[in-house]
């Protein structure tokens, strides 16, 4: 039991290192645990590690472990997490396929302020513009178009249903695709 008590005190000491920008301290705490036999423990840890190093913009290292956080926890924020290491580390097939699993998956129980599907796709599509994936951003950007006309004009609304308002992304996304 004190063994268990231990690692979760080291978790949360990780995870505090982490949100407060101390990316290597947060490693350091994490990485000994990414191997737990418990399955929470060995998630928590990898998510920690793969978080830390995507902050630290080391996107090929973070892959491994956000993998690893994906197939132990298969929540929807991480694969957004692992398709935007992939998609910075210039790897757009994979990118794209980890992406897709957010329509397959759930937000995380107690997860607080977990971003609606139109808000990734909308953080994906800026990702994918800024690594000159055009094709890929153009396929994302139809998308978004599509829920931008299911909701209507009304930018109330809009928010409401997690899309950035319209004149937003027509400074973001539409204004740059059509540039390049």
């Amino acid at each position: 039991m004190h063994l268990i008590l231990f690692k979760n005190r080291r978790l949360e000491r990780a995870d505090y290192a982490s949100t407060h920008g101390k990316y290597q301290m947060a490693i350091k705490l994490a990485k000994p645990m990414v191997h737990s036999r418990n399955k929470v423990i060995a998630f928590k840890s990898n998510r920690i590690c793969g978080l830390s190093l995507y902050k630290r913009k080391k996107y090929n290292e973070s892959i491994v472990y956000l993998k690893e956080a994906c197939h132990l926890g298969n929540y929807r924020h991480d694969w957004y997490n692992l398709a935007m290491a992939y998609a910075f580390s210039g790897k757009l097939n994979m990118a794209e396929q980890a992406f897709q699993n957010i329509y397959r998956t759930n937000v995380q129980p107690g997860y607080m302020y977990a971003v609606p599907v139109p808000g990734l796709i909308f953080q994906y599509t800026k990702a994918l513009i800024q690594k000159q994936f055009m094709e890929a951003a153009k396929k994302r950007t139809r998308e978004l178009k599509q829920m931008y006309q299911g909701v209507g004009n009304d930018i109330t609304k809009q928010v409401q249903r997690g899309l950035p308002s319209y004149p937003m992304f027509q400074k973001e996304i539409e204004l740059k695709l059509q540039i390049q």
